[in-house]
This record gives C-alpha cells, structure tokens and sequence, in this order.
C-alpha cells in the first residue's frame, strides 16, 4: 500500500466499501447486455451489424459489455471527472474479464485495437484518456498490436453531452482525422475501444474517416463498456437475428 492510500484511502463508488474503487460484490450488480446489432438494437449472433441495417461506413460489429444505468453513471463519472485515475485498474480488469467469458474474444484474431481519440484540450482538461488504458490493457491482455496514433480528434472541449444528436453526427463526423499513416495490410480488422456508446455515430465517424484512407477491405469493429437500455418506437416490432 502507497502513502496516497494511507492518507486518501479507496472505497467502492457504490457501497462505500474499503480497499477498491469497485468491489466484486457490486461488480455483480452490473447488468451484462445481450449481443444485439448496435444500429437497431436487435439480438444479433456474434454482435454483428445486420446486413439490413448496414451502410458503407458502419461498424461490423460492437461488443457491449454492460447496461449503462444510475448505478454505471456514478462509477463512469467519478473515474472521468472525479480524477480517481486509479480506478483504471478494477474496470480494465473487470472489463477484460467480460470479453473473455463472452464469445467475442475470438474475433479479435489478426485486429489492430486503438482507443478512441479525444482532443488536445480535452486531454489537458481531464488529464488522462481513460479508453487508452482499456485499450492498452485490451491488447496485453489477448496479445494484440495497439496503436494511439491512426485516427486524432481535434476541436474544443465542449462536452458533446450538451448537444442534441443532430449536432453531435456534425460534430462527429468533422472532427476526427488519420493522424499517422499506418501499415494495416497485416490485420483482418480494427477494433476501437471506448467506454459508452449512445447512438454509435462517433464511432461510425470513425470508420469512415479509415474506410476513406484505407479502402472498404479492414474490418472494423467496436468494443464498448457500458450502452443504454434501448428504446423501441414500435411496441410490435418483431426482434430480429442473423
């Protein structure tokens, strides 16, 4: 034990216990979600993109690991804007935990893992980026190659929270840009980390910002701690599976 947690000691977000930023126990309390297809959000085997819900420049797939509720926002809040930069740690390893006991990890044969980009200001504002250290430890973790530098992120820190999601697919689709060229012709696909997706547009500015630099042959995918519950506008829409 360090003097920080002599002096500052840990304690879980949500029950307050000592010792981590999360206990196992309230680990368990997190909901995992089902492998849907991220554009409809229908079951979907393997967590793949329907063909019917598919546009050039949409992800193959986006593995979900956990619902994003209350009990997820306060965790998420305190690791992002709470400077508890030590709670990396518990939810790169809860978050590995997951992938591994799913059957996604098979698909991450041959993929280059980056993390999700964020600006020069917001960098400088938060401290640190905490989807580099999922994606880092991702990489270890299943031996994969892991880049910080294909895609950057430039514009202000303006939280993208504030805006309505016809700003935010703008905002998205402008601000990200391949930052340094990179051999990819060794890889099936690129999988980006992040840590939450709401409507998946950043992620798919993303990919064709890559798929317009690259071609359409990469695979590219996604992987994501936490989504919302998903919202159905037709009570007898019929759940789909491919």
């Amino acid at each position: 034990m360090n003097l920080l947690d002599i002096v500052f000691p840990k304690s879980c977000v949500i029950c307050k216990r000592k010792g981590e930023y999360l206990c196992r126990r309230c680990h368990k309390l997190f909901k995992r979600e089902l492998p849907e297809c991220y554009v409809c959000r229908r079951l979907s085997n393997g967590y793949r993109t329907h063909e019917e819900c598919r546009d050039r420049y949409s992800m193959d797939s986006v593995f979900v690991a956990w619902e994003y509720n209350s009990l997820t926002s306060d965790l998420l809040k305190k690791y992002k804007y709470g400077y508890a930069y030590d709670m990396s740690e518990v939810l790169c390893k809860f978050f590995t935990e997951s992938i591994r006991s799913s059957s996604y990890w098979k698909m991450l044969k041959d993929t280059l893992v980056i993390n999700m980009p964020i600006s020069s200001s917001r960098l400088k504002e938060r401290g640190f980026n905490q989807t580099y250290d999922l994606a880092k430890r991702i990489s270890i973790e299943f031996n994969l190659d892991f880049s910080d530098s294909l895609v950057g992120k430039s514009g202000g820190s303006e939280h993208q929270a504030l805006k309505d999601k016809e700003e935010r697919r703008e905002i998205s689709t402008n601000s990200f840009y391949i930052r340094k060229e990179i051999d990819i012709s060794k890889y099936r696909s690129i999988t980006i980390v992040d840590d939450v997706i709401t409507t998946g547009s950043t992620l798919n500015a993303i990919a064709k910002k890559i798929r317009l630099h690259y071609g359409d042959s990469i695979s590219i995918n996604a992987m994501c701690m936490f989504r919302g519950k998903p919202v159905y506008y037709s009570s007898d829409s019929e759940v789909s599976s491919c």
